[in-house]
């Protein structure tokens, strides 16, 4: 089959996908192109006159409550639904939301930042586990690749909106928040039917297990390790690649051009190579992506040019698209159908855990040996590859 074959095939399969997957993809532009609270918060805080300290810790809060939320929610979605569990999320994550701006001292931000956080967590679990349910598995990783355009264009487009509606009043950003999380669960409630799996219920039998059969699963465990480690490196681009560009005599501007330089790789790119990637073995595709996103930040610690480091950028992005969609569908290639939404949880919560502990740790690192710190990101890389090779499922041929 040639090229030009291909490339119709794809559009046809990404057009002919179900309408849960097309609900979900446009229920997540409409949720990342408002995410502005996780965006603006210490921002907003600072303004109010609370110190970088106290905002960082209500960020962080947010952080901690996405990791209950992702852990929560893949019990929720195999238990009550995947349908009622992303309501009960959007519709809880407008009400704490708009609260915000009503709290009068930092203690009750704190806390609704904390509800937040889990609210807003508490579908994704959910999320993945309908695409898992309705999408065919030769179709999955085109699946999630439309997933995660969706999702970039909406932080994309919603990050302009929120500098500007900041400018104003950032009452607006928890208004528009709000707004948009209704918007999602309204969306939801209309158009999206329940997909979790009763087979096994109807004919009897109660399926058991939970999160201790997820962490029985060799493959799983090995999986979710190498997702920490390609996590921990990754977050490194928004966490101390600044300070790096910053450190050559650049500045913000510069930082602003190098994600840009990411997003339209992703936007342009990200799509077309699951032709690639689909027709390989998914260990190996992944395992390859996270070397090569490894070796791009690695080599920011050598980039001392703004061509150089735009060349790290490409590199780590590569990584980056080859990986990502790969990964994020591969739980559900592993998960028995009435676990999918613990197996998806359990991705969230070591990917969660990784956007947290990384910045935190990759500063400290960094400002100590800048660059040991970006060896050692290498090094997690390999570590992280390694660990995905040998997660073999039961039985698996390759």
């Amino acid at each position: 089959m040639t090229e030009t074959e291909l490339t119709p095939s794809l559009t046809r399969r990404i057009i002919g996908l179900p309408r849960e997957a097309r609900v979900i993809c446009a229920g997540m532009f409409i949720n990342k192109f408002g995410n502005f609270l996780s965006v603006f918060l210490v921002l907003y805080l600072t303004h109010r006159g609370y110190s970088p300290f106290l905002a960082g810790a209500a960020l962080g809060t947010i952080g901690f409550g996405g990791f209950l939320g992702n852990a929560v929610g893949g019990t929720v979605a195999d238990r009550i639904g995947r349908r009622w569990t992303i309501v009960v999320s959007m519709f809880g994550t407008a009400v704490f939301t708009l609260l915000v701006p009503l709290a009068d001292d930092i203690g009750p931000i704190i806390a609704l930042s904390l509800a937040v956080g889990f609210l807003a967590q508490l579908y994704r679990p959910a999320a993945g586990a309908i695409l898992v349910d309705t999408v065919p598995a030769r179709d999955l990783i085109a699946a999630v690749s439309l997933l995660r355009l969706a999702m970039n264009l909406g932080m994309a487009v919603g990050s302009v909106v929120g500098g500007v509606l900041s400018v104003m009043s950032y009452t607006y950003l928890f208004v528009g928040n709000a707004v948009t999380c209704l918007l999602f669960g309204l969306l939801v409630l209309a158009l999206l039917p329940e997909t979790r799996p009763g087979s096994s219920r109807e004919a009897g039998t109660t399926p058991r297990g939970g999160y201790r059969t997820v962490f029985r699963d060799r493959a799983m465990v090995l999986y979710l390790m190498s997702m920490f480690a390609a996590t921990y490196v990754y977050v490194q681009t928004t966490a101390t690649l600044p300070l790096h560009v910053r450190q050559q005599g650049d500045g913000n501007e510069f930082y602003g051009v190098l994600l840009g330089v990411n997003a339209l790789l992703i936007v342009l790119f990200e799509l077309p190579l699951v032709r690639f990637t689909e027709r390989r073995p998914p260990r190996h595709v992944i395992a390859l992506g996270v070397v090569l996103l490894g070796a791009g930040v690695a080599l920011t610690g050598v980039a001392n040019a703004q061509g150089a480091l735009v060349a790290t950028v490409v590199l780590w992005t590569l990584g980056e698209m080859i990986y990502t969609p790969v990964a994020t569908a591969y739980p559900g290639l592993l998960a028995p159908d009435y676990l999918r939404g613990r197996y998806q949880g359990a991705e969230g919560v070591a990917v969660t855990v990784a956007q947290t502990a990384g910045p935190a740790a990759g500063g400290f690192l960094y400002g100590h040996t800048a660059i040991g710190h970006w060896v050692l990101c290498g090094v997690i890389a390999v570590l992280g590859a390694a660990f995905m090779l040998a997660a073999k499922p039961a039985g698996a041929a390759t």
